[in-house]
């Protein structure tokens, strides 16, 4: 991996069937201002139905991280992302809202996927109405 390339992916395990790996991030909010500030946060990368997705770990609701037990995203019976702060359901796949008080989806990051491993971002803006 390039220098430059290190500056914006980093490798995180590919994780199992029903399963997360969280991973560090830098989120960058744009505000409507001009202005910008950087935040630490978390993405959790999925494995559901064979396919991968991942998702900046923030409710989008209250802000709050998604998963109060560390790494645990899904509901009970798996089929379902969980915020466990307010109860909203999310489908795995899309990240849209499927139950709860959660004014649009799940914020979607980009990937690579390389096999064992994948690649995740480092940085992700985000443009926010404060």
């Amino acid at each position: 991996m390039s220098e430059q390339d290190k500056n914006r992916w980093q490798q995180v395990n590919r994780p199992g069937e029903g399963q997360a790996v969280c991973f560090d991030l830098c989120a960058t909010m744009r505000l409507s201002d001009g202005q910008s500030v950087d935040v630490p946060e978390q993405g959790f990368l999925i494995c559901f139905q064979g396919k991968l997705r991942a998702w900046r770990n923030h409710c989008p609701h209250a802000g709050s991280p998604l998963d109060w037990i560390p790494g645990q995203f899904f509901s009970d019976d798996g089929e379902q992302l969980i915020c466990h702060t307010h109860g909203a359901r999310f489908e795995p796949l899309s990240g849209a809202c499927i139950a709860g008080p959660c004014p649009r989806g799940l914020f979607a990051l980009q990937f690579q996927d390389q096999g064992d491993t994948v690649l995740v971002p480092v940085n992700v803006e985000i443009t926010t109405e404060l």
